[in-house]
């Protein structure tokens, strides 16, 4: 019964995350400048061109679509190109996401049941999908973002094993990804050194120091990857890292009720993850330990769109949109703790 309840599980996974793949394909457009194509081109601004792992993976799969277009080409109504290798590598990369959830709430003190992991797509297609390509936002779309998210989770889970072999090959790949791939390295610091201000400093250093060491490891093949990519992608247009925009300027024009280029009415701004995020800031006392560190990162993470990113665009919220969920599942477990047990 229980390898029959995962198998179900696991094919709702697929599906479910086909659906989402579909919409998000159909409602969001790509960033002329930083296009798939482009990337896969080495044709893209710097700042784009520095994440091409996707479009590299896209590149040695188009011999599959002949191969699909000879299958599939019936029952799919437009045509199979490049951009659905994309979609497979978005639903494989989704599918990661969904079913690690039910692991990291563990590791962030809680079992829940496996299929509350599939709620993450309701908040996930809201930012990605409804308000950024239905309702409101930019409509922008970028093939490495959910895959941005994969990484971070499998990136926590592998560390959290110590299994180094299979975590620095994911690392890396993160690393090709996305420049947030530093936010798996951030995550697993706060999450897992261990302080007791009983210990002296020196004490303290030796009951993490395998954790230390691995993470100066970290910080080093990230500034490595950064340089590494910069320099290659020297000559492309564009600037390594986007100015961004002025976020007080955003807030302003909510409460001016006035227009802004990322959002008509910013005032659906404050429903980014449907709102969820309220629970985790009204019930923080109410979550475990290491669930209020987890949610430290995303202050982190949100400081740091601050200062190097366009925080007004919906779809950059990648890592954060797992932080927020599972801060959000830890909040209301006393509510529901026959589906959702705190362990820690």
């Amino acid at each position: 019964m229980r390898k029959k309840k995962r198998l179900l599980f696991v094919i709702s996974s697929v599906v479910f995350s086909t659906v989402f793949t579909y919409y998000y394909f159909l409602y969001t457009n790509e960033y002329e400048r930083g296009s798939f194509l482009k990337i896969s081109k080495y044709q893209a601004d710097k700042v784009f061109q520095t994440r091409l792992l996707v479009t590299e993976i896209a590149n040695h799969l188009t011999f599959l679509v002949p191969i699909l277009k000879n299958m599939f080409q019936w029952a799919v109504p437009y045509p199979i190109d490049y951009e659905v290798i994309l979609q497979i590598i978005n639903i494989f990369f989704l599918n990661i996401i969904i079913l690690s959830i039910p692991s990291l709430m563990k590791i962030i003190g809680y079992e829940i049941r496996n299929w509350i992991s599939l709620l993450f797509l309701i908040p996930l297609s809201w930012n990605y999908v409804i308000i950024n390509g239905m309702i409101d936002g930019a409509g922008l779309y970028y093939p490495y973002d959910i895959p941005s998210i994969a990484f971070f989770s499998a990136g926590i889970l592998l560390f959290h094993k110590r299994n180094w072999a299979s975590f620095y090959l994911v690392y890396v790949l993160a690393l090709l990804n996305r420049e947030s791939s530093c936010f798996i390295s951030i995550s697993c610091f706060i999450l897992f050194f261990r302080y007791d201000r009983r210990l002296k400093l020196i004490d303290s250093y030796r009951g993490n120091k395998e954790i230390i060491y691995h993470i100066i490891l970290q910080a080093i093949l990230w500034f490595a990857s950064r340089f590494i990519l910069s320099y290659l992608f020297r000559n492309n247009p564009g600037e390594f890292f986007e100015e961004p925009h002025s976020m007080i300027e955003f807030i302003n024009c909510i409460f001016n009720k006035e227009k802004h280029w990322a959002m008509e009415n910013p005032l659906w701004f404050i429903t980014l993850f449907t709102g969820i995020w309220i629970f985790p800031l009204i019930l923080f006392s109410k979550m475990s330990i290491m669930s209020k560190k987890f949610l430290i990162v995303g202050l982190i993470y949100l400081v740091t769109l601050y200062f190097r990113s366009n925080m007004m665009e919906t779809r950059v919220y990648n890592e954060l949109n797992l932080i927020i969920f599972t801060s959000f599942i830890a909040s209301i477990s006393f509510i529901f703790p026959k589906y959702i047990k705190r362990v820690a």
